[in-house]
């Protein structure tokens, strides 16, 4: 007999109790939005013309609509990227820029998307990780009900007994079981559940779907690993550093380094990164599949015709590419996520645009998109120009920030940041300022040339020929830096 959270069953008797108390309605004209959020997901989807992915369900689904193959995120570590995203302000103005600090701390009367359409009559549903996976970070004001599966322990996301114990075990595990032995899999039967009584209430709703993996460990049911032969992910990626880096634009791989199989220094055998790769790509797979059932039950229940659908990445990931695994950096393989939205009757289907937009642009675009007024300012912008000529001209760049030492992102007191990156990404180029926090001066640049790569090769920052270019790529980040978005256009 499959589980059920008791956070779920808790969900339902008050979703039933808020429904039997409220006279019945028609069903409503009001734009519903299915907002799927995947942890630590790089473009490794075929839609973005991975070979090795296999990815059939996000594939269809960039099909229904547009996919934004150059979007990228604020900050590229859970926490802030949410944070992010879910307020509509940039990591400066929202005050989360490490994994311990919860928005409402520093922002206690923002008003979340997910809360925005909970207080226009939407029933707005958290399934899954839509905050940053930790108690703290959770916020009971955007949600009708109490989320579902939007916290375990680490020893559960394992399935096998011996690795289930005490905090991280192995990097990965792939046990012969169905899909909702794993957490992904109850997400989406959670999911499907909640589309159906949302589609008897006759209401508006905002689901907010959010699935766990590929974040590490890579656990996943053994039929995704097989997948792939595992002859694809052999011999070392490009695991050269971009010359002439400054050292803290790097890490030491810490997030990796806890698990038990993985050494705690140096570097990793190439069988343990092929085994690596392999799991992540079997992980993207896992959700692929998870992914496609959820869609498939809208399909099925005449949902779809009137549903927003939002699809994106929190942040990026490095798999062993310039001698760098995970996230927490400012370079493209950590920035730049997969995104696409589906508008019915508003965007067109099976097109991409190059054009660069912001994960801080997603709350602007469903409000305006859902005709839904903000309660505040928001940072980014309305994605539906692009969404109803995907080939107009377009300008914009796109800001993200890291902190440094690494170990600031982990506590407010005892590890205190010391620097803070601010890099623009524009259509040729990365800039990367590296500012002292203590004097607020400029210690280390970066400039790399971006055409034609996919990621940073040689920083030519201090090469005289881009001594302009660089005079104005410091000044957006300047102005970015001091919170003077309003100049940002003008320069």
């Amino acid at each position: 007999m499959k589980r059920i959270s008791c956070f779920f069953a808790c969900g339902v008797v008050l979703l039933l109790g808020f429904l039997s108390a409220r006279a019945p309605e028609p069903p409503t004209a009001k734009m519903n939005v299915l907002f799927i959020f995947v942890d630590d997901l790089r473009p490794t989807l075929g839609c973005y013309g991975d070979s090795i992915a296999i990815t059939p369900n996000i594939d269809k689904l960039a099909g229904k609509g547009i996919l934004f193959s150059r979007a990228y995120c604020q900050q590229a570590v859970c926490n802030p990227s949410r944070a992010s995203m879910l307020t509509g302000l940039r990591p400066d103005q929202d005050g989360v820029t490490d994994l311990a600090t919860h928005f409402r701390e520093k922002i206690p009367d923002v008003v979340t998307l997910p809360q925005l359409f909970k207080n226009n009559g939407y029933l707005s549903i958290d399934v899954g990780k839509i905050f940053h996976d930790a108690r703290f970070a959770q916020d009971s004001a955007s949600w009708s009900v109490p989320p579902i599966y939007n916290y375990n322990a680490k020893a559960d996301q394992y399935f096998l007994p011996e690795h289930k114990h005490g905090g991280k075990a192995t990097a990965s595990e792939f046990a012969d079981v169905p899909d909702d032995y794993y957490t992904d899999g109850k997400i989406a039967d959670a999911s499907i559940a909640w589309l159906r009584r949302l589609k008897a209430s006759g209401q508006p709703f905002f689901l907010a779907v959010g699935f766990k993996k590929p974040h590490l460990p890579f656990c996943a049911p053994k039929k995704y690993w097989d997948l792939f032969s595992s002859s694809e992910f052999t011999g070392r990626v490009n695991d050269a550093k971009p010359v002439n880096a400054p050292a803290l634009a790097f890490h030491h791989w810490q997030e990796l380094r806890g698990y038990t199989d993985v050494p705690d220094s140096g570097s990793l055998t190439l069988e343990k990164e092929a085994s690596l790769r392999h799991g992540y790509y079997a992980c993207v797979s896992f959700v692929d599949a998870q992914l496609g059932r959820v869609i498939r039950e809208l399909e099925a229940l005449h949902l779809s015709r009137n549903t927003l659908i939002v699809f994106c990445g929190d942040n990026g990931f490095h798999l062993g590419e310039q001698d760098l695994w995970c996230k927490s950096t400012n370079f493209e393989l950590d920035d730049r996520v997969p995104f696409m939205m589906s508008v019915p009757g508003v965007s067109k289907a099976n097109v991409q645009t190059d054009a660069i937009v912001e994960l801080v642009d997603i709350y602007p675009t469903i409000v305006d998109m859902c005709g839904v007024k903000p309660a505040g300012r928001l940072s980014g912008i309305s994605l539906r120009p692009l969404l109803q000529d995907p080939s107009m001209k377009w300008d914009k760049v796109a800001f993200s920030q890291f902190v440094r030492p690494y170990q600031a992102l982990f506590s407010k007191f005892s590890a205190k940041a010391r620097e803070m990156g601010y890099s623009v990404r524009t259509k040729d180029w990365r800039f990367t300022a590296w500012y002292d926090l203590s004097g607020d001066t400029v210690a280390y640049k970066e400039l790399y040339h971006m055409t034609g790569n996919d990621m940073e090769r040689v920083n030519l920052a201090d090469d005289n020929r881009y001594h302009s270019l660089q005079t104005r790529l410091m000044s957006l980040i300047r102005a970015y830096k001091d919170k003077a978005y309003d100049r940002l256009n003008s320069l």
